[in-house]
């Protein structure tokens, strides 16, 4: 039992941070339709993104085989790509928030660095300003970090130049090497199953995480009443799928759910499926969210059909907020939030899938007359 809500919880996170990487995603969506270019100009994708030497940007997302800083990003830096570097002129004023084959700092990172990575390295010149919170399979500090330091690592090196403000965690399991000469303010010490912060998930979390709680309801609300609006004939079939193939949709849901991101991850460490893995990964997101609204739209109508009441709003309504509600439970929350969402995935998807055979026959039929 205790495998099982390991699993649980991990894959409970999974979904906690598709969600959130989702209203990220509809938030500059917005944006983009609001201010046009200027948006547009946050988000670079190519085989390399680079901000030159003397050149100043606002905040960054990039995606890409490689993503160079060599002037300053006046912001937040997330990077999504083979290897992030930020070079000895180049400065990061807010958090760097990168998700790459690897990591590396030889310039200026004014606050946080975060992220997953296959291997992150602050160099003698590097300097973070903030805390380092990663997961990697290494991380080298050669430089400067004037917070503190948790690594979910297998292996942690601290040179003789290191030098880290605040104390150091780092896995229980990890190869740990500190030469003679390095510096470390607070404490260092192992920890068993140790989590941290990528940067990815932190909208949900933190004192603001009621707050965000409320705008998910808000949100799921939104959208739900969208789909019942524009296409309440799918959004019914989601609640049929549901009901009549429950084991079905929770395993389709569970497997898409591990293997898409993978999938994303594979496609992204190459120079030209770097941009295609951005998309993938905002198409993703919106099928996150619209998966979840149905899924809990249909719990909403599961619930009602224990009592008189026969409305597709007040399924929706009770659905939502009832699982909204629910998921604030520590623990138990989350199990209910990730049953619900894995049996409405499942459910989109399968309906999907089935539509698009029917139109694949329907076509070659056409064609073959």
């Amino acid at each position: 039992m205790g495998v099982f809500f390991e699993v649980v919880r991990d894959v409970s996170t999974m979904h906690e941070r598709a969600r959130a990487v989702t209203r990220l995603v509809l938030v500059v969506a917005l944006l983009m339709g609001a201010v046009g270019v200027a948006a547009a100009q946050s988000t670079q994708a190519g085989g390399s993104v680079v901000v030159g030497e003397g050149e100043t940007t606002g905040d960054l997302r990039a995606a890409g085989g490689t993503v160079v800083v060599r002037g300053t990003v006046d912001g937040d830096l997330r990077g999504y790509a083979g290897t992030v570097i930020v070079e000895e002129s180049g400065v990061v004023t807010g958090d760097l928030q990168a998700s790459a084959g690897s990591v590396v700092v030889r310039g200026t990172v004014e606050r946080d660095l975060e992220g997953a990575s296959g291997s992150v390295s602050i160099t003698p010149q590097g300097t973070v300003g903030g805390d380092v919170s990663v997961a990697a399979g290494d991380l080298t500090i050669a430089g400067t970090v004037d917070g503190n330091v948790k690594a979910a690592v297998q292996r942690l090196e601290l040179a003789e130049t290191a030098s880290v403000g605040g104390s150091v965690e780092y896995s229980s399991d990890a190869e740990f090497d500190r030469a003679d000469g390095a510096t470390v303010g607070g404490q260092t010490s192992p920890v068993d199953n140790l989590s941290v912060d990528s940067g990815f998930g932190d909208v949900v979390e933190g004192p603001l995480g009621l707050l965000f709680g409320v705008y998910g309801i808000v949100a799921t609300l939104v959208v739900g009443a969208a789909l019942l609006v524009t296409a309440p004939e799918f959004a019914e079939s989601v609640v049929t799928e549901v009901r009549e193939h429950t084991l079905r949709s929770g395993g389709v849901g569970l497997g898409a759910l591990v293997a898409i991101p993978v999938a994303l991850a594979i496609v992204a460490v190459t120079i030209v499926g770097a941009p295609l893995a951005l998309l993938g990964l905002m198409l993703f997101g919106l099928l996150v969210f619209t998966s979840a609204a149905l899924a809990e739209y249909a719990a909403g109508a599961w619930a009602l059909s224990y009592t008189d009441v026969e409305s597709r709003w007040a399924s929706l309504f009770v659905g939502v907020v009832g699982v909204g509600v629910l998921s604030q439970i520590p623990v138990v929350g989350q199990s209910v939030n990730l049953v619900v969402f894995l049996f409405g995935f499942g459910a989109v998807l399968g309906l999907l899938y089935r539509r698009y055979g029917r139109y694949r026959s329907k076509t070659t039929g056409a064609t073959a007359r």
